[in-house]
């Protein structure tokens, strides 16, 4: 893991969350499903097993995107100081407002064309 946090691309940061999460979700939906059909077609032990690697697969998702979450904080605060509530912004709007500049600096600048 880098030590300077401030050079995480936080677009790809995020990309990468959604994409883990939703493949382990969509793999815990399968297992569930192969977990209803083996109990249907009375194959209890295996249904249970394969139940239990549906929660592993449920609990390991929601680890990871707790992870990503806090490793976005780390390279928000990296990159804008410490986010931390003021009598004034909270770290709500103070998270916004970096999150606005990520993307701003990320736009291209439009070519003025004269006419």
């Amino acid at each position: 893991m880098p030590t300077d946090f401030s050079t995480i691309d936080l677009a790809t940061l995020n990309a990468a969350q959604g994409v883990m999460v939703a493949a382990l979700r969509d793999r815990c939906c399968q297992w569930e499903q192969d977990s209803a059909d083996a109990a249907a077609g009375g194959n209890l032990s295996a249904a249970a097993m394969i139940q239990h690697w549906a929660f592993a697969a449920d609990l390991l998702s929601t680890t990871i995107s707790t992870e990503f979450t806090n490793l976005f904080s780390q390279a928000l605060n990296a990159r804008f100081g410490d986010l931390t509530p003021t009598t004034h912004r909270s770290v709500a709007d103070q998270m916004l407002d970096a999150v606005a500049l990520e993307v701003a600096a990320a736009q291209e600048v439009p070519e003025l064309v004269a006419v």
